[in-house]
């Protein structure tokens, strides 16, 4: 059995984070409009152990460098194994750190069952906050993907491309179509039943 309550514990511990747990917590615990989902977490996490390897390691984390060579690790295989490649050959252990990413799943027992910590939601909040999560989420799937098209060379744009997400919601009698917030909002998606 591990000494360890969680592969988050065993990270923080081994790459001496120990003092970044509250952070974690305190992104978890905050309100609303500043709470981060698990999966956002996880990234944050992952993004953090990255950036202190780059630093060891002597290569630039100005502005979002470190976030950049993250996302791209997570994106297609050609793209991740160059660089991959380029970390490796700059010194950081990049196949150990890739084993030690965290998953949102991680970071959830760590936080409710290592920590024995959870969020006091006020009654009808934890659903906007999935269907923001949800958002983010898809959001920057797409955005991945678009990524992923332009880079080979299959859409083109003058500039940056930004993703929008928009939630519908639809009455199956009557197809009215509303924006979720704004369904949710006003408390009815149609009034074709009154």
């Amino acid at each position: 059995m591990s000494e360890y309550g969680c592969k988050v514990c065993r990270v923080l511990d081994e790459y001496g984070m120990e003092r970044y747990e509250e952070r974690l917590l305190e992104q978890w615990q905050a309100d609303s409009s500043q709470r981060k989902g698990y999966r956002q977490l996880a990234e944050w996490f992952n993004t953090l152990m990255l950036r202190r390897e780059m630093d060891r390691a002597g290569i630039s984390t100005l502005g979002d460098e470190a976030e950049s060579k993250y996302e791209r690790l997570q994106s297609d295989e050609a793209i991740a194994e160059e660089v991959a490649t380029e970390l490796a050959n700059a010194g950081i252990p990049i196949e150990q750190l890739r084993d030690d990413f965290v998953s949102y799943g991680v970071i959830r027992t760590h936080l409710k069952e290592c920590l024995e910590s959870d969020v006091d939601l006020p009654s009808g909040e934890w659903e906007q906050d999935a269907i923001e999560i949800s958002r983010n989420h898809a959001a920057k799937k797409i955005e991945e993907a678009v990524r992923s098209i332009r880079n080979k060379g299959r859409l083109t744009a003058g500039g940056d491309v930004n993703v929008s997400v928009d939630i519908e919601l639809e009455c199956e009698n009557c197809h009215s179509r509303v924006p979720a917030e704004r369904a949710i909002r006003r408390e009815y998606v149609c009034q074709c039943d009154d």
